[in-house]
């Protein structure tokens, strides 16, 4: 069965040859996220398979084994996504990409819908900004997506460079949403005294 579904992704068509439908110009396909190192062998850090969650490393490698790889940079220091930008509305597929390995899930308080089936949404309008970048970019469901550009109802957004996004209610409540870390963090040292002890 494995090989049957395998050879579909493959060829991007069904069993009765039909194209597979594209989602945000990327026909289905598996996901891994693995750190370069455990990639090399150099460790067995956990890795994710997307919409699944943790993978032991030697899966990981196994299924990157045959695949395509993608590189995706992430800050060492808290394991957020990197910067990718357009000067286009609809954002491409490298913009797209990112965003949606930076935010796994709908970005409004308590949704769990896969950022793969949400909309992609400027967190500042695009005719104000004229840019779409990742800072600026938001993934909600449809339906959040409704009640956030509906200015009768009054909701508020803020995307923040580190990737958090912060929605302010009609009361004036604030919640804050912050991506999970999508890459490995570097534990820095500790630093040394600066004078040794006396004894």
């Amino acid at each position: 069965m494995a090989d049957v579904f395998g050879h579909m992704l493959h060829n991007g068509l069904d069993w009765l040859g039909r194209r597979l439908p594209d989602r945000h110009r990327r026909r289905p396909h598996i996901e891994v996220l693995i750190p370069i190192t455990t990639l090399l062998g150099v460790d067995d850090d956990p890795c994710e398979l997307s919409g699944y969650g943790p993978v032991p490393a030697e899966m990981a490698r196994r299924i990157a084994r045959d695949g395509t790889w993608r590189r995706l940079l992430t800050d060492p220091t808290n394991g957020t996504v990197l910067e990718a930008s357009t000067h286009r509305h609809d954002p491409g597929a490298v913009v797209s990409e990112t965003l949606l390995a930076r935010h796994p899930v709908c970005a409004w308080p308590g949704c769990n819908r896969t950022s793969r089936e949400c909309d992609r949404d400027h967190a500042t309008p695009f005719r104000q900004s004229g840019r779409t970048n990742l800072t600026g970019l938001v993934p909600y469901c449809e339906y959040h997506h409704v009640i956030k550009d509906t200015p009768a109802w009054g909701w508020k957004t803020t995307a923040h460079p580190d990737g958090s996004v912060t929605l302010t209610a009609p009361t004036g409540h604030r919640y804050t949403t912050v991506p999970p870390a999508r890459g490995p963090i570097t534990q820095q040292p500790p630093h040394p005294p600066s004078d040794p002890p006396p004894f």
